[in-house]
């Protein structure tokens, strides 16, 4: 695959092509931009065209390509988050392959077609100390060898770090991408409308919602804090959240959802949601606090099913200066 056929981010896509075609690619990169908006598939597209030596790279074909594609490519190296949602640091006694100290240990090795390139995805969840281990070979990590690290924020990351890097912001896809590429996948699925409005911007939360039960999910935990908020719900199994995808995402997706129905009272623009889960533009905002408030939360192993019902039963009490304000400016 080429830059060509990715969808969105073109002036991020050609400032990274005129690295390329310059030969002067920074050592350290940094990738920053929400989950499943494309920055790790441009990154392997853009580790690929380094190693390609066709005039159109990457060309998919050559032997670096057919390697690149099949994983076993011999100088690229990739760090991505375990089963705990972290990458390891690994210990200075023992090789683990994708741990920090592996990647350290193999940037000190002669490649062997020339260069290394690195994928560090998820950048921010390693720890302080493995970070502080990592600083080094980000300031220098050898005359030909590129280090592209990707985080959703550089919140998480070392200053130390972000200072070394050039940095590449990536914004979410625009509705048109979307349905471009969910097109792709699911020509005839259903409620399209709704998926490209309410995923946020990435393409990976859409494909996501294509699944019956996750989107049956979503919609059955939208119509219960509907009937709470207006005094009938019951907080019952909707908000059972085993089938759909887990908190966080059911959380992402539900701020998505009342955000647009925020902007569609401020702006007028035409609704696609069902009306058994339609909010007044003041009740939707208040939503949005709660959830925006319960996400922040998620990393303290909260249980999520019994604060949201309790929140949600304590919404007439709920004002600006008991949960994050939200800015609601990007929407606009």
């Amino acid at each position: 695959m080429s830059f060509h056929k990715i969808k969105g981010h073109q002036n991020q896509l050609k400032y990274l092509s005129r690295l390329k075609e310059s030969g002067l690619i920074p050592h350290a990169l940094l990738f920053t931009g929400q989950q499943g908006i494309g920055k790790r598939l441009i990154a392997d597209i853009f580790a690929a065209s380094v190693f390609c030596k066709e005039k159109d790279s990457p060309c998919g074909k050559c032997h670096s390509c057919v390697q690149m594609k099949a994983g076993s490519y011999p100088d690229f190296l990739v760090l991505e988050r375990d089963d705990k949602g972290k990458i390891p640091v690994g210990a200075s006694d023992k090789s683990q392959q994708g741990s920090v100290r592996w990647m350290i240990d193999r940037l000190t090795r002669s490649s062997i077609n020339g260069r290394y390139v690195v994928i560090v995805d998820g950048v921010e969840t390693i720890s302080e100390s493995g970070q502080n281990a990592l600083l080094k070979t980000v300031e220098e990590p050898g005359s030909d060898s590129h280090i592209i690290l990707i985080a959703e924020s550089k919140s998480g990351i070392l200053p130390t770090i972000v200072s070394r890097c050039i940095e590449i912001n990536f914004n979410p896809l625009s509705v048109s991408d979307i349905n471009d590429i969910v097109e792709e996948r699911f020509p005839d699925g259903e409620n399209s409308s709704m998926i490209s409005s309410i995923c946020g911007g990435s393409a990976d939360v859409a494909l996501r919602l294509y699944d019956d039960k996750i989107f049956a999910g979503i919609i059955a935990a939208a119509k219960e804090i509907k009937g709470i908020l207006r005094g009938r719900g019951t907080a019952g199994k909707a908000f059972d959240f085993s089938g759909t995808a887990g908190p966080a995402f059911v959380i992402t997706v539900l701020i998505n959802l009342y955000s647009f129905m925020v902007r569609s009272h401020i702006t007028g623009e035409v609704v696609m949601y069902p009306d058994d889960i339609a909010l007044d533009e003041g009740e939707a905002e208040k939503a949005v606090k709660i959830l925006l408030a319960i996400k922040k939360g998620l990393k303290n192993n909260l249980n999520v099913n019994s604060i949201l019902k309790g929140m949600l039963y304590s919404v007439s009490e709920i004002n600006s200066r008991g949960f994050p304000d939200p800015d609601f400016s990007w929407l606009l």
